[in-house]
């Protein structure tokens, strides 16, 4: 190219201009048009790196017949102002230039009033969305310079957009066609991108949820959505939350992390971690039901941190310690909204009711409450409303809370049983219930088939739920349903879970999991103890089903502490302060090792006084303290040996054998693993007994006898494997590959350690060192292979 030949500068279709405020929605659009086929000046796109911006940007708006004005929540930024009248000049000196005003979401309703040189050219209105296709169809109409003609029906919605938003099916939130519109607003212009999150603030019932999805649906053009239930078990147990969080993640972009990998941190560092692989993506993140605790704190302050994201959540109360959210009230209904939600319901379900009438004669507590109001409107298929609406009943006998304790009254015996039922299972999922074995009584599923029309019950993606105000009006009329209804479910869990397969565990525990919530909400923490035995939490963690393990141990020291259980109380701490020291929070894992301390009885009993010092020891090893974890397993030795617990003597002898093993000690490794297994004796726990002879055998192979280590080893693999015991299976398989090794038998060894790199491990250091000798295995095979086919290459013989 000729260093004085002047550059074709090209011609584009339209010359965007717009507010730095709006860039991530104006990006958007301008992809939309390019789909479309239009050419769009765009600085953000168009502009050279190291050229005169603003000579470029004259030369690109005289290059274009058209300037889209874009104008949003923030008005026309300085230099857009410019950019604009140069464009109004033009057209008014008579260059043949259009300019289209673009209304952004956002934008306030008097957004052109204050624009004197734009409220006289026809505007196209996104204020309700990107995916508005009478907009965009007036908008590509203006850019060719041409009348839009009559509305056509749209098949499957503008370019990018979606027609389906799955978030409303998980939040019983179907799509009704009646929306708040004020209060839409108003969240729809709080969010801003990589600004404050949104809190949707309100009474229960009061229509948060459907706001919510209904502000979704405004700015979810061009964003991936995370619709997230940030109450029940998560509230509980935040690691469902950073579970589905990942499988969200794995399922949109392809970036999962493995589930160790989630287990091996603290939750918040967990979810920090997936949303780190997504800090550029430009996302939607829904959060209903989010509690106003320091879980729910930190879950918003996770979120809140990400740049190209809109946070939108609810909760039923404002978070003190968020000065940063915008807090939106949600709030009870105006008359106006009322009559026409009632307009709405009597059309949809085709009720025999006069909207206008209903709306004048309702008291205004009743009127402006959704869930109240769609109760009694449930109540007109059945009873004419002129006999529901007496003159002289107070208005408090009809507010939201006694309308619906009203209707529980009324229900039959067994449909009222059937409430306290579904109550019990609240969005517990119909799939863990069938895969767990638990059948529904008949009289359960023909009851739904009225209390769903009634709204008292309704149908969710993850089950059945049961609003919080009919649970508490079911409280009010029949203080002891629920509570009948929870024996009678966690006593056919407990026998189901007797005599459960592997393969259904973890159905049972999807199932325990919320369950054990209603038990602790209505005080029956008997029950709940008789129904989650030790052994039941053992094969739980066996299996790897990490978070309900976690929360069903909190459930249970909170009934012990109920209770006043000394006992249990210290027990059940010990057993969580070593899972969640396990899954890497060693600081939470000390506090539960201190609260033991306090328990009144712990220092009268020497069972409780050897469980404590074997969790100090045990806390130590994992901090490498050998010192420290020597002396507290000589104290626990002394006092399991005074009670007769070899069961506890069999864990402390293993793990005084694992401290001299991690020091390459073998001698003295497996002389403790010998004495360990011998005070064990036939009766020991099969995982620690199978754990402690693998470590033997690697002691052996240390000491000289691979032969026996190996037999050895392959004999304990094989039992763990039977006996599904996966939880220290890949230290085991880890060691048979050393063992091969050393024999010479590198193809085994290779085999050995890619099946432990496949089974989760507990132990960090036992995965780091199966990654370590799976790295090394295979690039051997690898340069060997390559040395071999040079050998062939070379005529050398084999």
């Amino acid at each position: 190219m000729e260093s004085g030949a002047r550059r074709q500068e090209p011609t584009y279709d339209a010359f965007i201009s717009y507010n730095a405020r709006d860039l991530a929605v104006v990006h958007r659009l301008a992809e939309m048009l390019h789909e479309e086929g239009f050419h769009v000046f765009l600085d953000d796109w168009c502009l050279v790196a190291g050229e005169p911006w603003q000579e470029r940007q004259n030369e690109a708006l005289a290059n274009s017949p058209c300037c889209l004005a874009m104008c949003g929540a923030h008005g026309l930024g300085p230099w857009q102002n410019e950019e604009v009248r140069l464009a109004v000049n033009a057209r008014v000196s008579g260059r043949s230039m259009r300019v289209i005003p673009v209304l952004l979401p956002g934008a306030p309703d008097s957004a052109l009033e204050h624009l004197d040189f734009l409220d006289r050219y026809t505007y196209c209105d996104f204020r309700h969305g990107l995916d508005q296709p009478r907009s965009f169809t007036r908008l590509r109409a203006g850019i060719r310079g041409e009348a839009p003609g009559p509305p056509e029906p749209v098949a499957g919605g503008l370019p990018g957009g979606a027609t389906d938003a799955d978030y409303r099916s998980g939040f019983n939130a179907p799509a009704s066609g009646w929306r708040r519109s004020s209060v839409v607003a108003a969240a729809r212009s709080a969010a801003t991108v990589g600004g404050a999150p949104v809190l949707l603030c309100g009474l229960p019932g009061i229509g948060k949820t459907h706001v919510l999805c209904d502000t979704a649906d405004d700015l979810r053009v061009g964003r991936t959505v995370l619709a997230l239930s940030a109450g029940g078990t998560t509230a509980a147990e935040p690691r469902f939350l950073v579970d589905e969080a990942n499988d969200w993640l794995d399922r949109a972009f392809g970036r999962g992390l493995a589930r160790e990998d989630l287990y091996l941190r603290d939750w918040p560092d967990a979810l920090a971690a997936l949303l780190a692989r997504v800090a550029d993506e430009p996302l939607l993140v829904l959060l209903d039901d989010l509690g106003t605790d320091r879980v729910g704190s930190t879950i918003l302050g996770s979120f809140a941190g990400l740049r190209n994201c809109l946070v939108l959540a609810t909760a039923q109360e404002h978070f003190a310690d968020a000065t940063d959210a915008r807090h939106i009230l949600v709030p009870p209904m105006s008359r106006a909204e009322g009559a026409d939600f009632i307009a709405h319901v009597a059309q949809s379900a085709s009720l025999p009711v006069d909207p206008a009438e209903l709306a004048r004669q309702l008291p205004g507590d009743v009127l402006s409450h959704p869930l109240a109001l769609r109760t009694f409107l449930a109540h007109t298929a059945y009873v004419p409303a002129a006999l529901l609406i007496r003159p002289d009943l107070p208005s408090d006998v009809l507010s939201a809370r006694k309308l619906v304790a009203t209707a529980v009254t009324r229900l039959p015996d067994v449909h009222r049983k059937a409430l306290a039922y579904a109550a019990v299972l609240d969005r517990v999922p119909p799939a863990d219930l069938l895969s767990a074995g638990m059948a529904l009584p008949p009289w359960f599923t023909a009851s739904l088939s009225d209390l769903v029309p009634r709204c008292l019950v309704v149908h969710v993606a993850g089950g059945i739920e049961v609003p919080q105000l009919v649970r508490q009006a079911l409280d009010d009329v029949d203080p002891s349903a629920r509570q009948a209804a929870l024996h009678d479910i966690l006593a056919e869990l407990a026998g189901l879970a007797a005599q459960a397969e592997s393969e259904v565990l973890g159905s049972l525990a999807g199932v325990l999991a919320p369950v054990a919530l209603v038990s602790l909400e209505t005080g029956e923490w008997r029950a709940l103890r008789d129904a989650v035995p030790d052994r039941m939490l053992d094969r739980f963690n066996a299996r790897g089903f990490w978070k309900e393990y976690v929360l069903l141990t909190k459930a249970l020291i909170e009934a012990a502490d109920g209770l006043g259980d000394e006992a249990d109380q210290v027990r059940l701490r010990v057993r969580l302060s070593r899972k969640i020291a396990q899954l890497g929070d060693t600081r939470s894992a000390w506090q539960l090792a201190r609260e033991c301390e306090s328990v009144p009885g712990a220092a009268g009993s020497p069972t409780l006084r050897a469980e404590l010092a074997g969790q100090r020891a045990f806390l130590s090893y994992l901090q490498e303290d050998d010192r420290s974890t020597l002396h507290e397993l000589g104290v626990c030795v002394d006092l399991r040996t005074r009670t007769g617990d070899t069961a506890g003597l069999l864990i402390a002898h293993k793990l005084e054998g694992n401290v001299h093993l991690r020091r390459g000690r073998y001698e003295q490794a497996a002389a403790a693993y010998g004495t360990a297994l011998a005070v064990g004796g036939d009766t020991a726990d099969a995982r620690h007994r199978l754990d402690t002879e693998a470590s033997l055998a690697i002691c052996q192979a240390r000491l000289g006898s691979p032969e026996s280590a190996g037999r050895h080893l392959e004999r304990t693999v094989q039992e763990m494997r039977a006996l599904s015991l996966t939880i220290d299976l890949p230290r085991a398989l880890h060691g048979l590959a050393l063992v091969y090794e050393r024999l010479g038998l590198p193809a085994r060894a290779l085999e050995s350690v890619r099946q432990a790199a496949a089974t989760p491990a507990r132990d960090p250091a036992v995965r780091k060192a199966v990654d370590r000798m799976l790295w090394r295995l295979e690039n051997l095979q690898q340069v060997t292979r390559s040395a071999r086919d040079g050998r062939k290459a070379e005529g050398e013989p084999r």
